[in-house]
């Protein structure tokens, strides 16, 4: 199991260029992070950092999808469904919208992907090092 102490291990200089190299395409230290860690410490901002959607009292963002129809229409919403067969989505004035996969093409935009992603490539010294980085951000 995760012990408090272990969350003081990183370094937080390795954790900035780390940061820098993998975060900053959607975070910055300066805006939405400023003083991350006034609000949020340890355990908390860890859970935070690795499951950003699945926390109380964090608004769901929820993926957006924009198919294309076979005769070129581009419609754009919330992703209300998606299996193997079909995608539904909630498009801007509040209409449910589905269509076949096989009949039209797709691109999803999920915000938490990227948070996704990241779990695979950390280790536990990088995990830890963002972690002290993030811990800097008062």
């Amino acid at each position: 199991g995760l012990e408090v102490a272990d969350l003081k291990t990183g370094n937080a200089r390795a954790g900035r260029r780390y940061f820098e190299s993998a975060c900053t395409g959607c975070h910055s230290a300066t805006r939405d992070l400023k003083g991350i860690a006034s609000r949020i410490e340890g355990l908390a901002l860890l859970r935070r950092m690795l499951y950003p959607g699945g926390q109380p009292g964090m608004p769901a963002r929820r993926p957006t999808a924009t198919v294309t129809t076979r005769d070129g229409q581009k419609i754009t919403g919330e992703v209300a469904a998606r299996d193997e067969f079909t995608i539904a989505v909630v498009d801007a004035s509040g209409r449910y919208r589905s269509w076949p996969t096989g009949r039209v093409s797709f691109t999803i935009d999920d915000p938490l992907d990227a948070h996704v992603k990241q779990l695979a490539r950390y280790t536990d010294a990088t995990m830890h090092d963002v972690l002290a980085y993030l811990h800097t951000l008062r």
